[in-house]
């Protein structure tokens, strides 16, 4: 008798388990947009990052808590962002883990769909001058540096070569991106924002696209973020 009373409890503990678990699955999932860029202050153009190990979004749900949790999401390579996932509240919004200089939150009331964009200051802008040249198997380009305002001491450059878009440093092919390391470390900064840096990319394959970026870097932070240049795309013959 006594194990019969314990089956039907068990029973029992089950059903309302699964009960409980449709009743929470019946919730409907988060579908709020949040649209927007993070603009260069220089540039007035979305600003140039990578995916992932770019720049992230940090949202606090303001709405229940004084002390929310943060959680984060990647922008785009090309300084956009868009996350159609997420629960109707209010945030604090704000662009983090980024090469520029921090920026204040915004709050925001995320309902429906909601564009946002950030103004950030970049601790270097990367420029190719005209356009990358192709002569025979090879690539020639000319670089420079400059920036907005002082802080850190600028460290290197490099040229990423990649046969896919958004060549970046977490995605290239290194038999290329390595041929043009830039070690700015012993040069005073003055002379570095002050001088056209020419690179040379040899053997690269016939009837293929590649695509060049430049980044260059300062001693700012520990997780050594680039700022690139716009890309472009060259077809070798």
């Amino acid at each position: 008798m006594k194990k019969i009373i314990i089956a039907i409890a068990l029973l029992g503990f089950l059903v309302l388990g699964n009960s409980c678990s449709k009743e929470n699955d019946s919730y409907p999932a988060p579908s709020e947009t949040l649209t927007g860029n993070v603009i260069d202050s220089v540039t007035g153009k979305p600003i140039q990052t990578e995916q992932p190990d770019g720049i992230r979004l940090q949202m606090l749900e303001t709405s229940w808590s004084d002390n929310p949790i943060p959680w984060y999401f990647w922008i785009k390579p090309d300084g956009t962002f868009n996350n159609d996932k997420i629960f109707a509240a209010t945030y604090k919004i704000t662009p983090v883990d980024g090469p520029f200089f921090p920026v204040e939150g915004k709050s925001v009331v995320l309902k429906g769909k909601v564009n946002v964009d950030f103004i950030v200051t970049p601790f270097l802008n990367v420029e190719i001058v005209g356009k990358v040249q192709q002569n025979g198997n090879d690539v020639n380009l000319s670089y420079k540096i400059s920036r907005a305002k002082a802080a850190y001491k600028i460290t290197d450059a490099r040229v990423f070569v990649s046969n896919t878009p958004y060549v970046s440093n977490g995605s290239n092919d290194n038999v290329f991106s390595t041929q043009n390391n830039n070690d700015l470390n012993g040069t005073p900064d003055e002379t570095v924002l002050t001088t056209v840096y020419n690179a040379k990319i040899t053997g690269l394959k016939s009837g293929r696209t590649y695509y060049v970026r430049v980044g260059a870097r300062t001693n700012d932070n520990v997780s050594k973020r680039y700022n690139y240049s716009e890309e472009q795309a060259v077809t070798m013959p």
